[in-house]
């Protein structure tokens, strides 16, 4: 079996949604070839021509987004997300399209699509779910500040499109396509894209086909090379996990500096962090946190801190912590240690 299960993870609170950088390759000949400048399309909107030189290197999401707008107004292409995608090959995602193409059946790679996706592309979601005899490949994109991105959906359900092709011929067309934006004009399109009826306003992105075809081999089966790339995307995972620890102490030294001022809420915490209070939230929630543990916890680690420091009595450290009375913070104290801080010293000193 060649399955891998992604868990969640906490996303740097400062940071901005980002992609493998492979997802802009090919799309500045795409550009010129439909008679705009590509390097006035890139500098415009903060991708700087970039194309990818490590297999981790990534970029802002919000930044392709506003690429592949521009491209459309540049070019005069009203579709130009879908058309990018309708001609982009899946072994040009780089990672994840060989995890992808390397799976041994069609139903795996779907599996493994949605599995290795949150590593490809942070704050985002595929899911392949199987209901009475037809499938549903659903995608969007999570994070709140990412609104409008109807070229990266189009764009990214007719890569996905492409996968399935790869086993089954360029013929092969799906049930139906779903899109949560409205339509654009020029539908006709996505029909002549896709072969099949393409619907908007829906609840989600979505690719809806025939369960039939989920035992279909994919014809570059390799389990050896799956191997080795399942062991590079762990490695960006971890690089990643990194991160998020390194920012995560970032988030607790904000709160301990805004500490002293008294209780500090989530949106002083997101505003010192640079990003909206909801999405710092959202990130404390998919690791598992509430902001009012993390504050305690930051209060409990520097109490023991602070009062092994000499200079440091009980009423400064209450002060420093936040408590606007030190008979609140002996109370949290003693349950956080089973004693006074004035108990704790004496056994301490």
């Amino acid at each position: 079996m060649t399955r891998m299960p992604v868990h969640g993870h906490f996303g740097p609170a400062a940071a901005s949604t980002t992609v493998l950088a492979s997802v802009v390759y090919g799309l500045d000949s795409f550009i010129a070839r439909l008679g705009a400048q590509p390097v006035n399309v890139f500098s415009r909107c903060g991708l700087e021509g970039r194309r990818s030189t490590l297999p981790s290197d990534t970029v802002p999401l919000d930044a392709y987004c506003r690429t592949l707008d521009c491209a459309a107004r540049e070019t005069s292409t009203e579709n130009f997300g879908l058309w990018f995608g309708h001609q982009f090959a899946p072994r040009r995602l780089g990672m994840l399209g060989y995890a992808v193409l390397s799976s041994s059946v069609l139903g795996e790679a779907l599996d493994n699509l949605a599995a290795f996706f949150p590593i490809h592309q942070d704050n985002s979601v595929v899911s392949h779910r199987k209901e009475g005899g037809v499938s549903r490949l659903d995608y969007d994109v999570t994070d709140p500040l990412i609104h409008d991105h109807r070229h990266d959906a189009e764009l990214s359900l007719a890569v996905f499109c492409n996968v399935i092709r790869e086993a089954l011929g360029p013929d092969w067309a799906p049930m139906s396509v779903r899109f949560r934006h409205k339509a654009p004009a020029g539908v006709d399109d996505h029909e002549k894209a896709f072969g099949c009826p393409v619907l908007f306003e829906q609840s989600t992105n979505t690719l809806v086909f025939s369960e039939d075809i989920l035992t279909v081999a994919m014809p570059d089966a390799d389990g050896i090379l799956f191997s080795a790339i399942k062991a590079g995307l762990l490695q960006i995972q971890r690089g990643k996990q990194a991160a998020d620890q390194k920012s995560l102490m970032h988030v607790r030294q904000v709160i301990l500096d805004l500490l002293p001022h008294g209780y500090p809420s989530i949106a002083q915490v997101a505003e010192r962090l640079g990003c909206p209070y909801w999405t710092f939230q959202r990130r404390l929630a998919d690791a598992g946190m509430t902001y009012r543990n993390l504050v305690e916890d930051v209060r409990r680690h520097y109490a023991l801190k602070y009062l092994r420091e000499a200079e440091h009595s009980v009423a400064q450290t209450a002060f420093r912590l936040g408590y606007s009375e030190g008979s609140a913070f002996t109370r949290a104290f003693t349950r956080w240690y089973g004693c006074s801080p004035r108990v704790w010293i004496s056994g301490n000193s």
